[in-house]
């Protein structure tokens, strides 16, 4: 019986070597004598310790290469690492910044000089000139000083025009991104076998999340063809879009009147199809911490990763943690949470965009990389989804994290909290309308607890007064996140409208009945949603054209 197996084997070998021959060659023959020898025992593991071993070698080259342009003070101090690399106690001066930015921007070849001929496309001029006025203006103003928007914005300047796509023409820039990962990920708990990438934002983050997953489930779960994702339906529709792209499909738990999702319901959705879990802290819709410990213990028990999204709150969170405000553990601390995503554009007051992607070690941070070996172009590869991508947002990160430094960014989270709870208490106060659930952190949504008071009315009056309403349903609701440019006087005037609001469309059909009030009524009573997705498509379909 052995014998016919073997022969049998052999047999089929043979086969693939011919009709690959045939159809491909020489090449094709080699790539299956290649592919066969991988599937021998224990091959495939030497021949992954000699290319780790080979590049290790390579990159300590590269890296020996830009040490000779180090400084004198730099060749001092040892090479930094993501498990030595955190958030400084204290926030660093501009004077200090702008130094060190000058020092590492000298390991970067200029590009001006002539001598490259790829990744910068763009010099010193008038039309420089032009753009960084454009940036100017429509940069994203923090709120937090004049000063930290200058330092974060001249960072973006000097490094506008290099491109990460190759780390080993830009060291600045790697060593940038390398601290920021490490920073973050010391912030949110990580050990020394932590790794990430930055990105251009959450919803990068979150495609990266995804596609490493499916990526891993292809790998260790060939098997499973119609792969599934358990989450929350508060879970942010960047995962959706995810899905969508890499035809993995979301598995939707609904949510308690508080927000949170029954953990449960959450174990029961889990099928021999599913190849991870999402959750969040918090979620956007209302500013809640999902039940992260509860997921991260069935995760174990169903041997599934678990992926955090924390892009919203994973610059807020930990500092509301040490000022001694409840917020549930969500991050490393975690055994089973094996990824996380935060934002620096949002409370790490960076510049958009830039994100971080956090795994729990390297082997699973392997799946999100793409490499292609056969271009004619050369040896192509990226960690992200972009190719290109922008050194300006990679060192303004960098900046905003060293100059906030932990006691910036605690006093920054103490600031906002405290308009937080004034305005949590305040709308409370007012008859008609009640906070969603119990928000633990600066943000947080507003919904009717009174059949007379429509909230989607309440809006549009508040719209007459001069604010910008964030409009949400399942339930009816309007978001709020605290930044800081909402100052004690603002919580003050927002009370003071939304009393008069409420008065005002509490009861009154006719205001229900037109405006936004009458678009959200309607669209909540179609039932197929498709015919609400198609309406979105047009809507944003008309909005573009000239």
């Amino acid at each position: 019986m052995l014998a016919l197996i073997e022969h049998t084997v052999f047999a089929v070998v043979v086969i693939l070597l011919v009709k690959a021959w045939v159809d491909q060659g020489a090449s094709g023959a080699l790539t299956v004598v290649g592919r066969v020898l991988l599937s021998l025992p224990g091959l495939r593991t030497a021949v992954r310790w000699f290319l780790a071993k080979e590049v290790r070698n390579f990159t300590s080259q590269i890296k020996a290469k830009t040490e000779e342009r180090r400084t004198k003070e730099e060749e001092k101090r040892p090479q930094e690492t993501t498990t030595t690399v955190h958030i400084p106690k204290q926030g660093l001066s501009p004077a200090e910044l702008m130094a060190k930015m000058e020092q590492l921007r000298s390991l970067n070849q200029d590009a001006g000089e002539g001598r490259m001929f790829a990744y910068v496309y763009t010099g010193e001029g008038e039309n420089f000139e032009l753009q960084k006025r454009a940036f100017h203006l429509f940069s994203e103003k923090t709120g937090l000083s004049l000063e930290h928007d200058q330092l974060v914005r001249s960072f973006h300047e000097a490094f506008m025009h290099e491109n990460a796509l190759n780390p080993t023409v830009f060291p600045a820039l790697r060593r940038f991104e390398t601290e920021v990962v490490g920073m973050t990920s010391s912030m949110l708990h990580g050990d020394c076998h932590v790794v990430g990438s930055m990105t251009s934002g959450g919803t990068e983050s979150l495609l990266m999340a995804v596609k490493t997953y499916r990526d891993r489930a292809r790998d260790l779960r060939p098997h499973v063809r119609h792969p599934e994702m358990v989450a929350p339906l508060t879970i942010h529709p960047a995962h959706e879009k995810a899905a969508h792209y890499f035809g993995v499909k979301i598995v939707h738990v609904h949510v308690g009147d508080d927000g949170r999702p029954d953990v449960t319901a959450y174990e029961k959705a889990i099928s021999s199809n599913t190849i991870a879990l999402l959750c969040s802290a918090p979620q956007y819709c209302h500013g809640t911490v999902d039940p992260v410990a509860e997921m991260s213990a069935i995760a174990l028990r169903h041997r599934l990763p678990l992926h955090v999204d924390a892009c919203f709150g994973g610059f807020m969170l930990p500092w509301l943690e040490k000022l001694g405000y409840p917020v549930p553990v969500f991050d490393f601390r975690l055994e089973g949470v094996t990824s996380i995503s935060a934002d620096i554009h949002k409370y790490g007051f960076g510049c958009k965009g830039a994100s971080v992607i956090l795994y729990r070690d390297d082997n699973i941070r392997k799946y999100q990389m793409f490499a292609y070996s056969g271009w004619p172009g050369g040896l192509f590869g990226s960690p992200s989804m972009a190719g290109t991508r922008p050194g300006g947002n990679i060192a303004a990160a960098w900046a905003a994290l060293m100059a906030m430094g932990e006691d910036g960014y605690l006093r920054v989270a103490k600031q906002l909290m405290s308009v937080t709870d004034t305005l949590k208490e305040g709308i409370n106060a007012i008859p008609g309308i009640c906070v969603v659930g119990r928000p633990h952190m600066t943000a947080f949504a507003v919904k009717a607890d009174d059949p007379e008071v429509d909230i989607y009315a309440v809006a549009d009056v508040m719209e007459s007064k001069g604010w910008t309403m964030e409009r949400q349903q399942l339930p009816p609701s309007l978001h709020f996140s605290i930044m800081p440019h909402h100052t004690d006087q603002v919580a003050g005037k927002l009370l003071e409208d939304f009393r008069t609001s409420v008065e005002t469309a509490k009861g009154n059909a006719k205001l229900s009945g037109t405006g936004s009030a009458a678009m959200y009524g309607m669209m909540a009573k179609i039932p197929e949603k498709g015919i609400v997705d198609d309406f979105i498509i047009e809507f944003f379909s008309q909005l573009y054209k000239l």
